[in-house]
């Protein structure tokens, strides 16, 4: 998972710590943040809570993942359905023909799920993902509209 390229700041993280692991050195804030990762609440709400920006936040997440002693924290999150991924695939099939399948593939490998494990919560972003690769401005927009309206119905 590469943190550094997308927007943490929804997702939630909790501690992963092994008993094998040896001597960890961390900083300061590296430890504040470990001490706040619950599971629960999203970085967002943590980085509000020990009162650090979005970028400092990501950074030291980002040093935690690499030294394995956090995790993407899996929660009870709704998922998108199968109606959607039909929708969307039907609405983009008429822009960009046979190839939409594929992109929908790349754009949940770029978001770091399976499609079929896409939370609710980031459609919008898989959303934003695939309208990019839609080179006609109008298709794009049309499609996004189309999109949004059928997220807002789910």
């Amino acid at each position: 998972m590469n943190i550094r390229s997308g927007d943490v700041s929804s997702m939630t993280f909790k501690a992963s710590i092994q008993v094998d692991m040896g001597e960890i050195s961390l900083d300061g804030q590296m430890l504040i943040v470990l001490m706040e990762l619950d599971g629960k609440r999203n970085a967002a709400l943590i980085a509000q809570a020990v009162g650090m920006g979005m970028t400092e936040i990501s950074v030291i997440i980002s040093k935690l993942l690499g030294r394995h002693l956090i995790k993407v924290a899996e929660q009870d999150q709704p998922v998108l359905g199968q109606d959607f991924f039909d929708f969307l695939i039907d609405q983009l099939s008429v822009i960009v023909g046979p190839i939409s399948q594929l992109l929908l593939e790349d754009a949940a490998r770029e978001i770091g799920q399976g499609s079929a494990s896409i939370p609710k919560m980031r459609a919008a972003e898989l959303i934003d993902l695939i309208a990019r690769q839609i080179p006609e401005e109008n298709q794009r927009l049309l499609f996004i509209q189309s999109m949004m309206q059928k997220l807002k119905g789910i």
